[in-house]
This record gives structure tokens, sequence and C-alpha cells, in this order.
């Protein structure tokens, strides 16, 4: 039944609810979200959020292509057009969240499309795209801040949490799928499996090497970033990959989580560091007499950023951001390994004796190492090699085809002849970096921008 997001909360039961309720039974969706940085074509410096080459123009020009703005205050933050919408994270970066789609072909076509639109709009004003997950050249008093009242809050508090907070809201970004789980037993499962190759698809998909226009020496400083974020709301869920892994677990974990805001009419008040437990029994001094409802809930669990992040659907965010063509890879790589049975059971055989220290362990070194990375005394590149074919076994058993009567596994290959080689996105920039480019980071803007 639907939840009613407005309901006081009175019971851990409700939150445990929350969850079961975001199964589905039939017609499991595919969510894409990716994050671009938008860059000035004449200095290739990071644009800001008004001016004459701004986020301001770029929703202008989008407006008169039927999308409406969302507004934060008098500011605008976004926009939407029918089942999907385009937001900003707090550097600016341009973000789409794609609609739920039935297969890879749909997300890859709206991918395209939005995309193509982008180009056009932003090309009007001078500005370019780039994927990549970590700005290659920008200081971090260089890049524009969006005024949100949320990332004011996050603002303040990121620098007593961690190193590089601050560097994760407004220097990175990511490339996100967003999928179902049929039941507590399917979420068990998926999300089991899913930690276990975290690792991997993190060097499959690396794609920033650079800061501060040089070799950073990690093949995705983005996700060392993440790692150096807030140890309570970054990386790896171990329990994920514990037999008794289930809803209640989240939810107790995600109740210690300390919250950021309470949401009170057009208000937000700053209680970060504060217990949503103690906000449910009504006991945050700065809250009042507000009183927790679900739609607190789901901006709380909204706050919390691991590898892995549950909602009424499963998030996995361990890619960077990427090419126009390399978009579709991350959906069509997780489809596979998790939405065809066959796939996702002899997935979940293989791993099934990993524990969390080897696959966490993994996960630290490969930032920095990649495909070189130890995992159970094999270099990533191995695992890699097994769990493409899997996934391009399991979008073949899915057996959904396009126009030309090519099914879904057209999309993994080129990370397929990737790895092959021995290559990610990340490798294959440092190589023209120490080459073709001759160092100079400015190539990348030329090369590699949509």
């Amino acid at each position: 039944m639907p939840v009613e997001l407005d309901s006081f909360i009175t019971n851990k039961e409700q939150l445990i609810n929350y969850f079961k309720n975001g199964a589905k039974s039939t017609s499991l969706k595919i969510g894409t979200e990716h994050e671009k940085f938008l860059f000035n074509t004449k200095n290739n410096q990071p644009i800001s959020y008004t001016g004459s080459q701004s986020i301001e123009k770029i929703f202008q020009l989008l407006e008169g292509r039927g999308w409406i703005t969302i507004y934060d205050g008098p500011n605008p933050i976004g926009l939407k057009k029918n089942n999907k919408s385009i937001t900003l994270e707090p550097g600016l970066q341009i973000e789409l969240s794609g609609e739920p789609l039935n297969n890879i072909h749909e997300t890859c076509k709206e991918v395209n499309e939005y995309l193509k639109e982008m180009a056009e709009v932003c090309k009007q004003l001078n500005i370019g795209l780039l994927g990549s997950g970590f700005v290659p050249n920008a200081k971090l008093d260089e890049v524009g801040r969006l005024p949100k009242k949320r990332y004011d809050i996050m603002r303040k508090y990121m620098p007593k949490v961690g190193s590089h907070g601050l560097d994760m809201m407004h220097r990175t970004c990511g490339t996100q799928v967003n999928l179902d789980y049929k039941n507590e037993e399917d979420f068990k499962k998926k999300t089991r499996v899913a930690t276990c190759i975290i690792p991997i698809a993190l060097s499959i998909f690396s794609n920033s090497p650079f800061q501060e226009s040089k070799l950073s020496g990690y093949q995705s400083y983005r996700a060392f970033i993440w790692q150096h974020t807030d140890k309570q709301r970054s990386g790896l869920i171990d329990f994920f990959m514990d037999p008794n892994n289930s809803f209640e677990q989240y939810v107790d974990f995600a109740l210690k989580v300390p919250m950021y805001f309470v949401q009170d009419e057009e208000k937000l008040i700053d209680v970060s560091g504060e217990n949503f437990n103690d906000f449910i029994q009504g006991k945050l001094k700065k809250a009042g007499k507000i009183r927790a409802t679900l739609k607190d809930w789901e901006s709380h669990i909204s706050t919390i950023f691991h590898e892995i992040r549950l909602k009424t659907y499963l998030e996995i965010r361990s890619a960077d951001s990427c090419s126009w063509s390399g978009i579709c890879s991350v959906p069509a790589f997780w489809t596979g390994l998790l939405y065809d049975q066959k796939s996702l059971d002899y997935a979940y055989d293989l791993t099934k004796d990993w524990n969390f220290n080897e696959v966490n362990n993994a996960y630290l070194d490969a930032a920095k190492n990649g495909l070189s990375t130890l995992l159970r005394n094999e270099p990533i590149y191995e695992h890699a090699k097994t769990f493409i074919a899997i996934a391009k076994k399991g979008l073949e058993n899915r057996a959904i085809d396009n126009k030309q009567n090519k099914n879904e596994s057209i999309f993994l290959h080129d990370i397929e002849e990737m790895i092959i080689n021995k290559q990610t996105p990340a490798s294959l920039l440092i190589k023209k970096f120490q080459g073709s480019w001759k160092e100079n980071i400015n190539k990348i803007f030329d090369e590699e921008a949509f």
C-alpha cells in the first residue's frame, strides 16, 4: 500500500515498512543519474551561478524547451520535465536524474536525447560539458557555489567530520544506477553481491586521474575523496555482507547516522550532528515542537552517501562521471548482474565466501591502484573479466532487443574491450596526458568534452 509521507513516526515498524513497501514484484525499473562539469569554452574555467555564462542562462534556455524551473526560496536549483529532472550539485555540477525505465535501450535513448539538448543549449553560451570524476583543473576556491539551504548546512558541517567533504561537494561528479528489489530476500542477495563487486566496478569505471592540472596518483581521485568525506555516511556498509542483513538492520543503522537538518514548512533548521531517534522522541531542542514524519525520514536517508544506498530502491554510486558512450555501460553492467536471476545467483555463489575486510581493503586500494588492486590474492583485472562476462550473459538472457535486433549486451562492448587490454578510462587519460597532450590539461577539454 502507498506510504503516507505526512504520517507522524510513532514506532520503528513504520520505518521498516517504508522499505518493505518499496519492493516491486514485477516490472523492475532502471534509473540512471549522471553528473557533468560545466566550463567556459574560452578559458576552460568553471562557470558561475549568475552572469552571461552561467547556470541562470542555461536554465532560461531550457525553460524555452519545456523544462519547468524548481526553486529553493528565490534561487533556481533545478528543472523538471515529465518524470525526469535536472538538478545541481553544490559546486554547480549539473545532473540528469532520469526516468525509471524498462531496459538499457531506453536508458541510452534518454541519455542521448538529454546530452544532445544540453550540448545545443550550452553551445549557444560558449559553455562545455565534461564527464570526469573530479574537476581536472580547478582549485576548490575557483568552483562556484549553489545557493541552496541544505548545502549551506553541509558546508559548515563537513569539515568537522572529514578531510575532503568540501571537495566531495564541489569538485566531484559521478554516475549512479537505481535498481529495484523484489522483496527483502532479493534486497539481501543484491546488496551482498553488489558490495563484493564495488571495488571491481570502481576500477572498471575509474575516470578521474587528475587534480589541479596534474596527475593525482589515483585512478579514481573521486573515490579517494569520498573515502575521506565522513566515515559515518560514506564507504561500504559491512552488514550488507552479513547473513542477518535486513531492512530492520538498515533502519537501526540509518537512525544512528547524524542528521543535517529538519524541514519546517519553507524553513530549514540546522540540526547537524543530532540523532534522528531523538527527533522521533521530540528531544531535538532546535526543532521545537516539530514532529518527525516519514517525509523527514525520506529526507534523512537521502543524506546517507554510502556506495550502496537504500531508499525504496537501491542506489549504486561507485562509478565516476564518464564519456557520452560510457554512461550507458554503467547501468548495463549492474542490470546484467542483478536483474537476471541466473547471473545474480551465479555471482552470489562466486562471492558467498568473501568477507567484508578483504572487500573493503580492495575498495580502499582500488581508488589508487585500479585494475592492479589485489582482491582475494588476485588482481581486480581478473575479477573484472569474470563479472563483465556474467553481466553480458545476464543481458543476453534478458533478450530485450532494439530495432536492429541487438540485445542490451551491446552496451558492454567498450568496457569489455578495455578490460581485455587491461585499460580503463583513467589509464587511457593518463597515457594521453603523458604522451600526445604533453602534460597540458587543457587538452582534456578539447578532446573529451561533449
